[in-house]
């Protein structure tokens, strides 16, 4: 009997539908055609939006005007779209889908699907429920961002001194993968990209392992200084992706500062300095001639010591 009725009422509704065209259009029955964007991307990674939108038209072919039930199907995704459209009979209208994805979703591809469905004629529901379908393909992009921060190291140190600096790599992505980062030296106002002379990179470059998500390791170096500078050499260590192009001055930010002393004498008096030796040894003119005074007495105490020890010895033979 269910079924009986359902008929009866298509026939009714149909009947009043037809009611309002001419007799020249009663044969156009109710249609959709959809057309949609069949392929988009997503970044996932956390400086993007992580959406994507699909541009779509929708189009009332018949002699009707038709309201449109719009529903999409996006799987894992999350996605916004015009709930319903009404459209005048020959019309048709644009609208937007729009996917997003959750931060470091895999990198793979989504079926997704956007469907138009007649739901009224004529303002009359219409239980036929024609419809029409897009399928869209949503690629999730791979990404892979890591930042690098430093920890402790720098300042000022003597020729010949080992330094240590140490750096956190923080990362974020949606597969495993891994990155490799190396220190870099720069001298102060030299406009160059080359290792400085001297110096070296005892451990070499750091490897790190990204794990998908937030992952994390420490990074530790050794620069060995020359152990014979003859001037004060200043500059800057700062760490680069390898591979990178090598900057050749200074960054504002995210380096450390470095100071080494040039070669001091065996006393610790550095050679070839602008102050003077009495300066180094923290002794001012004022001083001077108590020192030499001092000094005098003791070598005339010590050279009339020697004397009489000598004649001594010369009487006694």
């Amino acid at each position: 009997m269910s079924r009986v009725a359902s008929v009866i009422c298509m026939m009714l509704v149909s009947a009043m539908m037809f009611g309002f065209i001419s007799p020249a259009s009663a044969q156009i029955a109710p249609e959709v055609t959809l057309e949609c964007e069949d392929q988009v991307e997503i970044n996932p990674g956390p400086s993007s939006t992580r959406t994507a939108i699909v541009n779509c038209i929708v189009e009332n072919p018949s002699a009707f005007s038709e309201t449109i039930d719009i529903t999409v199907d996006s799987g894992i995704l999350d996605n916004a779209a015009p709930g319903t459209l009404t459209i005048a009979a020959g019309g048709s209208t644009d609208f937007e889908v729009v996917f997003k994805s959750d931060l470091a979703e895999s990198p793979g591809e989504v079926l997704t699907n956007v469907t138009a469905t007649i739901s009224q004629v004529n303002g009359v529901p219409y239980p036929v429920g024609t419809s029409e379908s897009e399928e869209v393909s949503v690629t999730i992009i791979e990404y892979l961002s890591c930042e690098a921060e430093f920890g402790q190291g720098g300042g000022t140190f003597d020729s010949g001194d080992e330094i240590s600096i140490s750096a956190a790599i923080i990362c974020e992505s949606n597969e495993e993968g891994d990155k490799t980062y190396q220190i870099h030296l720069i001298e102060k106002n030299m406009g160059s990209s080359s290792w400085p002379n001297g110096f070296q990179n005892i451990d070499g470059d750091c490897k790190v392992e990204i794990e998908a998500g937030d992952s994390g390791e420490n990074c530790n170096f050794r620069i060995g200084t020359p152990s014979d500078l003859e001037k004060d050499w200043e500059g800057c260590v700062v760490i680069i992706e390898k591979g990178e192009i090598r900057p050749n001055s200074c960054p504002n930010t995210n380096k450390i500062d470095l100071k080494i002393n040039k070669k001091k004498s065996g006393l610790g008096i550095e050679l070839g300095g602008n102050g003077s030796v009495l300066e180094q040894l923290g002794i001012n003119e004022e001083q001077v001639p108590v020192i030499a005074g001092s000094v005098g007495i003791l070598i005339l105490i010590i050279g009339g010591f020697f004397y009489y020890r000598r004649k001594g010895r010369e009487y006694e033979e």
